[in-house]
Formats: C-alpha cells, structure tokens, sequence
C-alpha cells in the first residue's frame, strides 16, 4: 500500500514537471478521498495538490489546500515541513496580491527558521533565500522597487553561493524586473537571458513561458517586431500545451505586437481570445490586462464615441489599480493621448489642465520610485505642453529641470537629447511667437512640439514594465 501511494505520488510529481498539470491533477484528487492514509502522506498530497492548482491559475484553492497541508505539519511537529508550507503560502499570497497577509506569513516562517540550529547548512539558506524572494515579491507588488531590488540581490547571492540553480533562476527575473524599472534596458535584459537559459535547462515550463514573454516585450520596445513575435508565438504555443495561467499575459503581449506595428486586425484577434480567456480565469489581473487592450484599441479606432469609451475604461483602471505597475503607467500614458487627441479637435487649452492630475500621478510614481529616466520624460513632455500654451519661460524651467536630472544620474544620452530640445526652442521661439500671432490650429501646435512623439517614446518605455502577473 504504501509503495503504491509513493509511486503514485512519484508519478504526480514527474507530470507537474512536464507541465502536465491537469493530468497530476486527476491522480492527486483520487489519492484524496483515502480515508485510511497517514498524516504524513496527507501533508504530501495537499501541499503537492496545492502546487498544481497554483500553475493552473487557482490561487483560492491553492491556498485552501496548502493552509491544509500546514496543519498536517503542525500535527507531525515538522519545523522544516512547516516552513515549506508557509514558503508556499508566500508564493501563492503575492501571486493573489496579498501584501499584508505575505508580510505575516514572512514574519512567521523567519521566526520558526531562525529557531533552527542549522544556519550553515545548504537546507537553511535555501529556506532563508525563499523567504527573502518573497519579502523581494511582496515589496515589488507594493511598489517599493528600492527594496524589492535589494532583497532580489541577496537571495541570488544565497543561491550563487550554495549552487541552486532554481532559486538563482527567481532571483534573476526578480533582478530583471526590478531593473527593468529603474530604466537598466542592457542590464534587466541580460538578467531575463540568464533566466531563461536556467529555466530551459530546469525544463521548468511555466518560467520559459515568462522568459520568452520578456524577451519578446524587449524586442517590441526596440522596434523589432519580428524578433518579438518570433518569442511570443513560441511562449503562446507553451501556454496552450500546459493550461498555463499566463495565457492571458502572453496573448497581452502579443496584442501589442500586433499594435505597435500596426497589424490591427491581428490585435483584435487576440482581443477576442483575451475575452474568451478571461471568462475561464480566475485571478483579477485578466480583466486588467483586457480592459487595457480594450481601450487601446477603442482609441485606435475613429470617432468620438469610441474615443470617450476608451477614456472611461482608461480612468476605472487607474482608479482601480494601486500601487503602481506597469499596467497603471500604460493606462495614464494612454489617458494622456486622449485627452491630448480632445485638445486637438476642441481647441481649448483647459484640456491640459484636465490631463495634469494625471501627468502628477506619473512624476509622483518617478520621485518615489527613483525612477530618474521616467522622471527626465515626463518632464520632457511638460515642456512641450507649456510650448503649445506658448510659456516659453515655463517650457524652458521644465527642460532645465529634465537636464539636471539626466545629469545627475548619469543618463548622457538622455541628457545628450534634452540639450538638443533646449537648443531647438532656442533657434524656434521667433516662430512660435508668429505661430500665436496667426492662430495656428491646436493639430499643428501639437504637430510643432511633438508632443504625440513623447507620448510614443513613454509607451515604448511602459513596455520595459510589464511582468508576468
């Protein structure tokens, strides 16, 4: 009998390492309902069954089932089995957005761990390094990229040291994620290939999908399209073969391949299977991800009243998101367009001061986030805004301020282009002064600033943000 279960049990955990994981799921479910198994082996079957329903998408029940195999540890008075539970529940709880209850569960698996007498051994820091990559998760989550960046840097210090290469894997997207934030493009970049070179060789299938869904985000902020597909088709496929739960992500991604490069009628293509997607999911993140490809493409499309639906989508999501992602720093970018393309057409300066509570939003996630290359853009985009106001001492102040920024955080090339924007307002002031003398139209004023241009060069920038949630 018991060779049987621990055969069975072999089993369920070789198809989860194929990412066969709804066929693990029927074997564990008939294991179940033995009412004459032992409590070790009931710890071995929730916490295994739990894991499954987290790569298909089910946090809940995830975190049913492991908050089951915690009480069987408890039961066997397990430390090392009780801290796995929590470890697990960390994951499944910032996979769920969570914080408060991850940053408890964290507090209760250190508190345990450090009353083990075994801080030297392998065992103890991978333990250690897990939990610290879920503090790393969890402050990401909340927005504290400063943090979050540095806890990553400790665990993949931890794993380098005791050579695991699965935790090295996750310290190495956290990394790439967290630089990608900071504006590192080269360096987040490096980060994702090394990720997914360890995933490929781990054959963990679920985290190539990632891999491959950043790489593709990376060549569509580059402008290679081909490259980009090339990636995210071959994540799709993976999607499709292993139920995955980022399904939803990827078909994102690929709608703004579709998008960037101008294949609309490919983009509403995934637009319908986001839909057809969403209504199967269960984590929240799915209406996000489409109600932003939704407005995208709303916006794309003439006429008023798709414009103003684009617009109401745009603002709930800013409402509803918080703290910062990079679906948030999308939608306000996007609202900016709108209301930029409602400048063009009412010829009324109000708008803009309509659009500045949310240009706000964007400075105060910069500064609080150190985010200093975002910072330089949007100041940038202040200055051509205060052009078409014709404030030409305002767009001067904004310039200075972008440089100064750009200076003092070493991005010469940024810095190398606002000198060109200070020059070109220098050599154009005469003319903008004849420009508000004839009454150019609000379209040529824009068309002058360039001010469609910044926004372009912010969304290609938004790209760098976006994770597998």
């Amino acid at each position: 009998m018991q060779n049987s279960l621990n055969n069975d049990l072999t089993k369920v955990d070789q198809l989860k390492n194929e990412g066969k994981f709804k066929e693990a799921l029927r074997i564990i479910n008939k294991l179940e309902v033995k009412i004459d198994l032992v409590t070790e082996i009931k710890f071995d079957i929730y916490k295994l069954k739990s894991s499954l329903l987290y790569e298909l998408g089910y946090m809940n029940k995830a975190l049913k089932y492991i908050d089951l195999a915690y009480k069987k540890s408890q039961e066997l008075k397990n430390e090392l089995k009780i801290i796995d539970s929590l470890i697990a529940k960390i994951q499944i709880l910032n996979k769920s957005e969570k914080p408060q209850e991850v940053l408890r569960t964290i507090d209760e698996a250190k508190l345990l761990l450090s009353s083990i007498n075994q801080k030297n051994s392998a065992e103890f820091k991978e333990r250690y390094g897990y939990i610290v990559l879920g503090k790393s998760g969890c402050l990401f989550n909340m927005g504290e990229f400063n943090n979050a960046l540095q806890y990553a840097e400790e665990v993949f210090a931890i794993a380098k040291e005791i050579k695991n290469k699965r935790l090295m894997m996750l310290a190495s997207r956290s990394l790439a994620f967290n630089y990608s934030l900071k504006g590192y493009i080269d360096r987040s970049y490096e980060y994702i290939k090394f990720f997914l070179a360890l995933a490929q060789e781990l054959n963990d299938k679920q985290e190539i999908i990632g891999g491959l869904n950043s790489i593709g985000l990376y060549f569509i902020e580059k402008g290679d399209f081909d490259h980009a597909l090339e990636n995210l088709e071959r994540s799709l496929s993976l999607c499709y073969e292993i139920h995955s739960f980022k399904t939803i992500v990827v078909l994102g991604s690929l709608f703004e391949a579709y998008y960037y490069k101008g294949s609309l009628e490919k983009a509403k293509q995934c637009l319908k299977l986001m839909k057809q997607f969403k209504s199967l999911a269960e984590f929240n993140s799915s209406n996000i991800f489409y109600r932003l490809a939704k407005a995208m493409l709303l916006k794309k499309i003439p006429g008023k009243i798709n414009r103003l639906r684009a617009e109401e989508i745009l603002k709930q999501i800013v409402d509803d998101i918080k703290p910062f992602s990079g679906v948030l720093y999308s939608a306000l970018i996007h609202l900016c367009d709108v209301y930029l393309t409602n400048l063009s057409e009412t010829q009324n300066l109000g708008v803009i001061d309509e659009m500045q509570p949310y240009i706000n939003q964007l400075i105060n996630i910069a500064k609080s986030q150190q985010s200093f290359w975002l910072l330089v853009e949007i100041y940038s985009l202040q200055a051509k805004l205060k052009l078409i106001s014709f404030e030409f001492g305002e767009a001067k102040k904004m310039l200075n301020f972008a440089l100064n920024i750009a200076k003092e955080h070493g991005k010469d090339l940024l810095a190398e282009r606002i000198i060109k924007e200070q020059d070109k307002l220098i050599e154009e002031q005469t003319k903008w002064e004849s420009l508000r003398e004839s009454k150019a139209t609000m379209a040529e004023l824009i068309n002058l600033a360039h001010v469609e241009e910044q926004l372009g060069q912010m969304l290609r920038k938004r790209l760098i943000l976006k994770r597998i949630a």
